[in-house]
């Protein structure tokens, strides 16, 4: 039992008495009945809870000069509505005074305040020198402090959530308005030197020498303005963006946990300070005062951390996993931060890896590379909360072999299908698939099970045709359980590596198997349903003419032998003359934060072809373009509009040119396989231009 003597100051009738209050254990206080509470001893308390102690040295209902019904100033601090001020008004110099001790106004609400001052306990180290401040200028003051006035920890995390809404809309609003300033002063500038388009320079002398030297000023000063403005739009942008990912950055389950790692942390930490004890090496006296406030912030942190496991296992119930140290054993893989580690230790809050600082970073580190000459091997501690997924070292064994990294998505899938099948089939050998002789062992079993092939990220298998062809089959995925696996054939070489182009069938194992042989075997024969020849291999990429994936079921089974006069390949299809009077660039422009792009059609200097009709590419569901013309969703919208107006953009991303204030330039060309639709209406070209 520890005891700590301290001077209580209880302004309740202005008398000052000193108080011994120590730490009598939890259980059943002898006031009021209340059980596990802690209890206290002192004076004439014993063994009382923290509310008998509060209702024995009550706080005074307020502090200062008068009552505040007299006082020019009051000074309230609730932790519900935080620390605000009443009784200022604008020219009296109370803001000049107390703006140095953290005060500002708030338009919201009319008043003066602190800031972050909700859902705390008041700041005495600022709100006494402000009142000290305000009593030099001539003004009586009143301070009311009353702590128990409080809002649930819920309430408050909605509130700040709509704040936060509020806000970007708000800052979105900025950017949109400056994003048009931008687009203004650019356009103001662009007709100003629309007079010097040749090139006219200025004639020194001249009666013009004066307009032209004004005219280069305001363009160079809209220049500028459009910049700035443009500069001022993306930072109110990417404010917008962070206002509204306040929601999301909070609720994350995995920053969630380590939140709740600390706020448990915190709670401990209080529930020492109620014993007398020392947290960290830092105690406090337990005065009466000091008695109540870790009271209400034990019923806090208790509260807060309550609401923060209520949104993981909210979390965990639409699919997010809590990883714990029942899900590893040592040597499994663990994905952590963009890397492969594996595991050699498991312990209770956090896992002991594999680490090699020389070869960071390295999609997969394993225990040999991490062991150094002298036989020690590096690790690190790895967070539960930042473990992204996990892969047994049988399974990363046969990627490894591959030289192939798995990927989380072959992580979870492999889990999937391992605990997909039932316990009572477990013990069962697997039955038998016909012709699966040289099928590996695993994608055997799993082929016996059926369901679970569908969850199987990647298996192979090959076999060789009755002409030594190689081949290998790749399974993709599966659509559903009641329908088709889809799997990929490819020709391989002797050394495993693929030499032709992969394509698709759709079928059970041995009919891709048949189909896949008989390719093979028809070799330099020509298909009587189409007209094409197989060439040497399945996909090969020296023989374009192989049949369709669409006639595969049909074609395979009607080859016949080639007659000698009929062509190895199929006949050249005759190129069609492109027309060049069609629009050969597309210019994009859009607001930083917008929802809506603008892409007109131009000719290959980048004039605007006024005979074709502009075209609004919308944004998404829930996205916006916040890095404008340039987002992605905005080039994807432009290749979709082209697709359909018959048009292919060239170069890719790296293709396109110009600024976001002047819009964004991508040359595009017409689709040799069809010709443009009726949405983009040909150039028109009158008379004159043609004789001339």
């Amino acid at each position: 039992m520890t005891t700590h003597q301290v001077e209580t100051t209880t302004p309740v009738d202005n008398r000052y008495r000193t108080v011994t209050l120590t730490f009598a254990g939890d259980g059943e206080c002898s006031a009021c009945g209340h059980e596990d509470a802690p209890l206290y001893s002192g004076g004439e308390l014993a063994s009382v809870c923290p509310a008998c102690v509060a209702a024995t040295f009550p706080p005074p209902p307020w502090e200062g000069d008068c009552p505040p019904e007299k006082a020019d100033v009051v000074i309230t601090h609730t932790r519900a509505d935080g620390t605000l001020l009443e009784g200022s008004r604008k020219g009296d110099g109370i803001f000049e005074a107390i703006r140095p001790h953290g005060w500002r106004y708030f338009p919201s609400l009319g008043s003066l305040g602190l800031t972050h001052s909700r859902d705390t306990s008041a700041d005495r180290y600022k709100i006494d020198p402000a009142a000290k401040a305000i009593r030099e200028l001539g003004f009586t003051v009143c301070i009311v402090v009353n702590e128990d006035e409080r809002r649930a920890f819920a309430d408050a995390e909605a509130d700040r959530e709509q704040r936060a809404e509020s806000r970007a809309e708000r800052f979105e609003d900025r950017a949109s308005r400056a994003t048009a300033s931008s687009d203004a002063s650019y356009q103001r500038s662009k007709q100003i030197s629309e007079r010097f388009y040749m090139g006219q320079p200025i004639l020194v002398g001249h009666h013009s020498e004066g307009r032209a030297r004004r005219d280069h000023a305001r363009m160079d000063n809209a220049m500028r303005k459009s910049i700035n403005e443009g500069e001022r739009a993306k930072h109110w942008a990417q404010r917008a963006e962070s206002s509204g990912a306040y929601a999301e950055h909070r609720t994350n389950p995995a920053r969630t946990l380590r939140r709740i790692e600390t706020k448990e942390a915190d709670l401990r930490g209080v529930v020492r300070w109620q014993r007398g004890e020392s947290n960290n090496g830092h105690s406090v006296r337990l005065s009466p005062a000091v008695v109540v406030e870790l009271s209400r912030r034990r019923d806090e942190l208790t509260e807060e951390v309550g609401y923060w496991r209520s949104i993981v296992a909210k979390a965990a119930a639409e699919g997010f996993k809590v990883w714990g140290a029942d899900d590893f054993t040592k040597g499994d893989f663990v994905r952590s931060r963009g890397s492969w580690y594996e595991v050699l230790r498991v312990n209770k809050k956090s896992l002991t890896v594999a680490w090699n600082l020389r070869l960071s970073p390295r999609t997969v580190m394993t225990a040999a590379d991490a062991t150094f000459e002298d036989g020690q091997v590096g690790r690190q501690p790895v967070d539960y909360s930042d473990v992204k997924t996990r892969m047994g070292a049988g399974d990363m064994a046969r990627y490894l072999e591959r030289d192939r990294t798995p990927s989380i998505a072959d992580a979870k899938a492999l889990m999937d299908g391992v605990t997909a099948a039932s316990p009572q089939n477990q013990d069962q050998p697997p039955a038998e698939v016909e012709g699966s002789a040289d099928i590996p062992e695993r994608l055997r079993a799993l082929l016996a099970e059926g369901e679970q092939m569908l969850r199987l990220p990647e298996s192979e298998w090959s076999f060789t045709s009755s002409r030594g062809q190689v081949y290998r089959v790749r399974m993709v995925t599966g659509r559903d359980v009641t329908s088709d696996l889809h799997f990929q054939v490819r020709t391989v070489d002797a050394k495993g590596t693929a030499v032709g182009v992969g394509k698709d069938w759709s079928g059970t194992l041995e009919v891709i198997r048949e189909h896949a042989t008989a390719a093979g075997e028809h070799g330099g024969k020509q298909c009587q349903r189409c007209g094409r020849v197989w060439g040497k291999g399945l996909g090969s990429p020296q023989t374009p003419a192989t049949c369709t994936p669409g006639h595969w079921s049909y074609c395979d089974r009607a080859a016949v032998p080639v007659e000698q006069d009929t062509p190895v390949s199929a006949p050249a299809k005759p190129k069609t003359k492109k027309r060049t009077s069609g629009p050969k660039m597309v210019i994009v422009t859009a607001a930083y934060g917008s929802r809506q792009a603008r892409m007109v059609y131009a000719n290959g200097r980048g004039t605007v072809r006024e005979d074709i009709p502009a075209t609004f590419i919308d944004a998404p569901e829930g996205v916006k373009f916040n890095e404008g013309p340039a987002s992605a969703a905005v080039w994807q919208g432009v290749d979709e509009a082209l697709e359909k107006a018959g048009f292919v953009r060239l170069g890719g991303n790296s293709g396109r040119t110009g600024s976001p204030g002047k819009g964004i330039r991508a040359k595009i060309t017409e689709r040799e396989d069809e010709p443009p639709r009726a949405e983009v209406a040909p150039e028109t070209q009158d008379t004159d231009s043609q004789a001339n």
